[in-house]
């Protein structure tokens, strides 16, 4: 018995979209070689991954299955970890109980 390979839309994109703002991260964190604006200005990005990654599927005829759970999580990981970073932004530029 025979069973068909089915592709994931988005797994590959998730999977790649963590490692890369994971990285970016840790950069800020430990070694400060990369600001949180280049980071926020690099969200665009999950978007062209899905889109080529959604692209590169359809030229394929394998079986394909968009999968929505991983997409979801991707954007709410970070939107979460844009907000966590915005909140770290705010608290280094809180002096005395005040922004300045």
């Amino acid at each position: 018995m025979e069973t068909a390979r089915i592709h994931r839309v988005g797994t590959i994109t998730t999977g790649i979209v963590f490692i890369a703002f994971g990285v970016m991260f840790i950069l800020h964190l430990f070694v400060n070689a990369i600001s949180y604006d280049v980071i926020f200005k690099l969200w665009p990005l999950i978007l062209v991954g899905l889109g080529v990654e959604v692209l590169i599927s359809n030229l394929r005829p394998d079986n394909l299955v968009y999968d929505k759970g991983a997409i979801v999580l991707m954007f709410i990981l970070a939107f979460f970890a844009m907000g966590m970073a915005g909140a770290d932004l705010m608290f280094q530029y809180l002096v005395n109980g005040q922004l300045f």
